[in-house]
């Protein structure tokens, strides 16, 4: 067989056999996708190259194999340098073009962000093929019949495994580093997906429940599923809000652990339920939520209200801190509030400018509607919040997407958030909160009002609620059973303490 067919076999049509049979696999359910193909599309490999052992000049397979393998390593590394690891980025799109018998998978993967597994399943072909050869080769006596000496005979081989191995790592290093992965924040992971934060001693029929008590019996106790109103809110103030339902609503620990066994809706619960800040105001405009606790609603989420012709009661609950943090080791410890929205309206770039190193400033931002990224629109004012930096990521339906780009501790790197956030649940690692205008975000300085930056905790419901108990669960928050609540969960309350 002549070479040049050889390579092109070699290169495209062994690994277009292996897909093809993938694919057939998944079509007849009888593989899952995934890792499947990494198993799969190397053992057809093995197969074809034992098939056509007789045609093919082995040792020269072999090489062409360790060709590709280094081709393709160092390809990937400079590709994926550029990309800052992004499968999403164009230069991407030139190894996918360069790996085409691997175009299908590729795809599909990338619907999942699992392109890792088509990286693993790419190389693995070409490394079982170069072994398949090299084995193949002894066992039919061709490769005793090279005139080289068996170091010389393996140097391919070594020099193979030293390219892909280096550039491998630093492929990796850049993959696992992206920014879908960097600045995606924590990432959901509990409570049906929507939290970033583990709750599950939170839930009021926790065994090994954190959530505070009461040290006595409240006035309000609420008897029958129908008359507690439905609770939701920011991820936050999950804590907050069912520690209230266990101090208020008779028997909700019963009622949410058998909803939780016997209906998968009710992962989040049933009446004590938790979505977050923007899909529980729409649950709240839509009737199924009574109770919305978290930070003031936006003008926008206003705005969505009235055209509706939906009157929103806001009451302020209890303080809290809207705080900035920096990475421990940077040596500014204050800034103006003049100093933040000057940096966030992108006037001021670098540290030196505030007295610290002479670093770039990397002024992260949250999602819109958020409760926090509302909070920070209204502390701008009238100045002008820059854009945010973002990220691409591909969506479930195979489109690519924006997203803003979240708080990752490097050098330089500046965000925003609750103070609750930060310190109660330690959602930001190594980092350190700024005072603003020389007053730190300390609980005492929340409930004197000294911290500027102090913000209402609010819950929120609709105007006239039928229900008699939504007026009553207002009334209890303010209450000294409430504001005991508010205070023992980690919030500041309305007024200090004496």
């Amino acid at each position: 067989m002549k070479k040049w067919i050889q390579v092109l076999l070699i290169y495209a049509g062994i690994p277009l056999a292996g897909v093809i049979a993938w694919l057939i696999l998944i079509i007849t359910e009888s593989l899952l996708q995934g890792w499947g193909l990494v198993i799969i599309i190397p053992l057809v490999t093995v197969l074809m190259y034992f098939l056509l052992r007789d045609v093919f000049d082995l040792f020269f397979a072999a090489k062409v194999n360790a060709c590709i393998l280094i081709v393709l390593s160092i390809v990937l590394a400079i590709v994926l340098h550029i990309s800052t690891g992004s499968t999403n980025h164009p230069a991407f799109f030139a190894f996918r073009i360069l790996t085409f018998p691997f175009l299908i998978p590729s795809a599909a993967m990338q619907l999942y962000d699992a392109v890792y597994i088509v990286l693993a399943g790419i190389f693995a072909t070409y490394t079982v093929g170069l072994a398949a050869c090299l084995v193949l080769s002894r066992m039919t006596g061709e490769l005793d019949s090279v005139s080289q000496s068996l170091p010389r005979k393996l140097l391919p081989l070594l020099i193979t495994a030293a390219v892909v191995l280096l550039c491998g790592a630093l492929s990796a290093k850049q993959y696992f580093n992206r920014p879908e992965v960097r600045y995606a924040g924590h990432g959901f992971d509990y409570m049906h997906g929507y939290s970033s934060t583990d709750f599950t001693d939170y839930t009021v029929y926790s065994q090994n429940s954190k959530l505070v008590r009461l040290d006595h019996e409240p006035d309000l106790s609420i008897i029958g599923e129908k008359n507690m109103p439905v609770m939701d809110g920011a991820e936050a103030c999950y804590p907050l809000y069912a520690a209230v339902a266990k101090a208020v609503y008779r028997d909700i620990d019963r009622i949410e652990s058998e909803a939780a066994k016997t209906d998968a809706q009710y992962v989040n619960g049933k009446i004590v339920t938790f979505t977050n800040t923007v899909i529980g105001f729409s649950r709240l405009l839509d009737r199924e939520v009574d109770l919305l606790f978290g930070a003031r609603p936006s003008k926008s989420q206003f705005d969505t209200a009235k055209s509706r012709e939906i009157e929103l009661t806001v009451t302020p609950i209890g303080r809290e801190a809207f705080v900035f943090f920096v990475e421990n080791d940077n040596p500014v410890d204050n800034l103006t509030s003049e100093q933040i929205r000057a940096i966030y309206h992108g006037e001021i770039k670098n540290w030196k400018e505030v007295g610290g190193k002479n670093q770039a400033i990397k002024a992260f931002q949250r999602p819109k509607d958020s409760g926090s990224q509302s909070m920070m629109e209204y502390f701008m004012g009238d100045v002008s919040l820059m854009e945010p930096n973002t990220y691409e990521v591909v969506d479930a339906m195979g489109g690519v997407i924006d997203k803003v780009a979240q708080f990752t501790n490097e050098g330089g790197a500046m965000g925003y958030s609750f103070r609750y956030f930060v310190e109660e649940l330690s959602q930001e690692k190594n980092v350190k909160l700024l005072s603003v205008d020389g007053i730190a975000p300390t609980l005492e300085n929340i409930e004197n009002g000294s911290y500027p930056l102090t913000v209402d905790l609010c819950l929120t419901t609709r105007a006239n609620d039928p229900n008699p108990y939504v007026q009553k669960m207002i009334d209890f928050m303010l209450s000294e059973d409430g504001q005991q609540i508010v205070r023992k969960t980690g919030y500041a309350g309305l007024a200090a303490t004496n």
